[in-house]
């Protein structure tokens, strides 16, 4: 919990982080959608070109700090209304590179790491993460940790039901929703995603909208900070819904809540 004490000292700040399916959430919809979120930073995955150049259009004047890494299902894009410090993609994985950055929020440093390991994977009596997968998620939590006060966002294509979500909070990372949202909390599937094997029925049916199942989106923060609230955001067409959170960057005298 908050203390009026820590409000009242302490920076707050909205986040999001939005799997963009691919070009699923179309560049008109989706930069209203990004506009009236409220968010200050968001952390996008699977950008494309497409998507990267309207955001850069139409939303550089309130998102003045941009780092946009478009590239289909790999793509990565964090916009921001703080200063972007540094930003760098990381290889940790095999097919998708996690993106990093440092902001600065009123005089402190915040690590943002923007993140979106493969699905697990059908194996034969179960379905599971390859051995790369896992290693790149372990690292992502340490690589947090390491950083605190640090947000890891994204969609981790991981339920909550899962042993590796259990593994995420026991290392000592938090989860924004399951802490302070209401309700389920689920964010796919929005639609029919884009895979290819389905490729002729996405055709007819992806605008469609559908009751997601799933929670696997994702704002895990570390112990220096703390989260007031955090619900899901509007749909702009992609498979996925967003989550947003408001953040609390706890002064060094401040309690932790």
């Amino acid at each position: 919990m908050i203390t009026e004490e820590t409000q009242i000292t302490s920076p707050v700040i909205t986040v999001m982080t939005y799997n963009v399916g691919n070009g699923r959430a179309r560049p008109e919809q989706l930069v209203p959608v990004l506009s009236a979120s409220g968010a200050d930073v968001i952390a996008l995955q699977e950008v494309n070109h497409d998507q990267a150049r309207a955001i850069e259009a139409g939303l550089a004047q309130e998102y003045p700090y941009l780092s946009l890494h478009p590239g289909g299902f790999a793509g990565k894009a964090l916009i921001s209304r703080y200063p972007i410090h540094s930003a760098e993609l990381l290889d940790l994985g095999p097919e998708r590179p996690d993106l990093r950055a440092r902001i600065q929020v009123d005089g402190q440093t915040l690590t943002m790491l923007n993140a979106h390991p493969p699905p697990p994977r059908l194996a034969r009596f179960n379905v599971r993460f390859d051995l790369p997968t896992w290693r790149q998620i372990q690292e992502l939590t340490q690589l947090s940790l390491d950083a605190d006060p640090c947000l890891l966002l994204g969609d981790f294509n991981l339920a909550d039901t899962r042993l590796e979500y259990a593994y995420l909070r026991s290392a000592g990372l938090r989860d924004a929703y399951g802490d302070a949202g209401t309700g389920r909390g689920h964010t796919l599937p929005k639609r029919l995603g884009p895979w290819k094997r389905f490729l002729f029925i996405n055709r007819m049916l992806s605008w469609i909208p559908m009751r997601p199942m799933l929670r696997v989106d994702y704002i895990w923060y570390t112990q220096s900070l703390s989260v007031l609230e955090a619900w899901i955001g509007e749909d702009a067409g992609s498979d996925h819904l967003p989550v947003l959170a408001t953040v609390c960057l706890n002064r060094p005298n401040d309690p932790v809540g």
